[in-house]
């Protein structure tokens, strides 16, 4: 993993060509191996040997632990991100699950952002907490409450000199309120604490933010959304220095967390088309965002440059978002994000369902907060499609 990683980012390469070569060999060798690597599909289970000697020094043996096609994944991912290995994983939980706790034990800190996707604020909540990790759910994107956060969390190990790991979690840009981290803010903080930091850069992909080289450790992808961009694979990655993906990797292996083959050859398919994809959508999305914002039907819109991920609020609350999704006829309401064709989300009663509706409206997930996934089509008729959405949400009345 990291010597193709490595050998992909000394070509000093610009991230077109990267992804536009992923999975590719890059050396001098024979025709044979350059015809099967990166098209071939290694669908196998299990390795034979002519011998215990050669079994030993095998790189693959058992599917559960590694495969060609996701080795060859998590080397075109991790050169993208300019990071020195990769793992591939059976999805972006799975990369999450992997990478966090190959770093935490019981009695170890996790400080992460309430407004996070909700299946990641689910496993934090929940399952981190039952291996006695510490969560606290804290505006990390805001450097001056995370610096108090980790103060706080720290000072008790501190004065009795007990060691504890804390880790710091946050998503470069927010599902689904869309707000932009400073990782670099972040990582200054973590470096001040000791602490490490986590970043998924699903929304943002490494051609908008590289988050290793603003000070975090470990970037961790769903390769269902962008990467893969397709809709048609499940999928994550976990990038940084060999010593963490390492960690991650034996986690990723014991708990059967690995990439499958075809996933992973599927997803390299789609890493290969990401420039011309993201730089579509966001031209689409950045005109999208302007008409929302200046629609005569007042609403909060939430966006940010280089991001094809919008969301807004729709007046009429729950009712009116119903109402607009059941009227959309190009935009289909759907759980995920990221495909070749736009997307609608109502994360109030999806990605956000667990949260409680205190909570929920504190954060600005509301009842009629729609998430917008800008796909490829005309963007006339995306908008068209919007705005007749939006009319008839402006006729329904307020929900109580």
């Amino acid at each position: 993993m990291a010597q193709e990683s490595l050998a992909l980012r000394e070509q000093n390469w610009a991230d077109d060509t990267l992804a536009a070569h992923a999975g590719l060999p890059v050396s001098h060798s024979s025709a044979a191996t350059k015809a099967c690597k990166g098209k071939a599909l290694w669908q196998a289970s299990v390795y034979d040997f002519d011998s215990v000697v050669q079994s030993q020094s095998a790189s693959y043996a058992y599917r559960r632990f590694n495969s060609p096609n996701g080795d060859e994944l998590a080397s075109a991912v991790a050169a993208l991100e300019g990071a020195e290995a990769g793992l591939a994983t059976s999805s972006g939980m799975g990369a999450i699950v992997s990478a966090i706790l190959s770093v935490c034990k019981s009695g170890d800190i996790l400080i992460t952002h309430s407004d996070s996707y909700g299946g990641t604020r689910e496993f934090f909540s929940i399952d981190l907490r039952a291996f006695g990790i510490h969560v606290i759910f804290e505006d990390v994107q805001n450097s001056t409450l995370l610096d108090s956060a980790l103060t706080q969390a720290l000072a008790p190990y501190e004065k009795t000199k007990t060691q504890v790991r804390a880790v710091v979690f946050l998503e470069s840009v927010a599902n689904p309120l869309i707000r932009v981290a400073d990782v670099g803010a972040a990582a200054g903080v973590c470096e001040k604490h000791s602490a490490l930091l986590i970043v998924d850069n699903t929304f943002a992909t490494p051609l908008r933010s590289k988050p290793l080289k603003q000070g975090a450790h470990i970037v961790v992808h769903s390769v269902s959304k962008f990467l893969g961009g397709h809709a048609e694979v499940i999928a994550g990655v976990v990038v940084g220095s060999r010593q963490y993906v390492d960690e991650a990797s034996k986690r990723a292996g014991r708990w059967g967390l690995t990439a499958a083959p075809f996933d992973a050859w599927l997803a390299l398919q789609g890493v290969r088309t990401l420039q011309v994809r993201m730089e579509r959508c966001w031209c689409t999305s950045a005109e999208l965002a302007e008409r929302l914002s200046n629609s005569q039907i007042p609403l909060q819109v939430n966006w940010a440059p280089k991001c094809s991920v919008l969301s807004f609020e729709v007046p009429g609350g729950f009712a009116g978002a119903d109402k607009a999704v059941s009227t959309f006829q190009l935009i289909r309401l759907s759980p995920s994000l990221g495909g070749t064709t736009s997307t609608v989300s109502h994360s109030a009663s999806s990605s956000h369902k667990l949260v409680p509706v205190e909570e929920r409206q504190l954060l600005g997930i509301t009842d009629g907060l729609l998430r917008l996934s800008v796909g490829l089509e005309d963007v006339e008729d995306i908008w068209n499609d919007l705005e007749q959405g939006l009319i008839a949400a402006s006729k329904i009345e307020p929900s109580t």
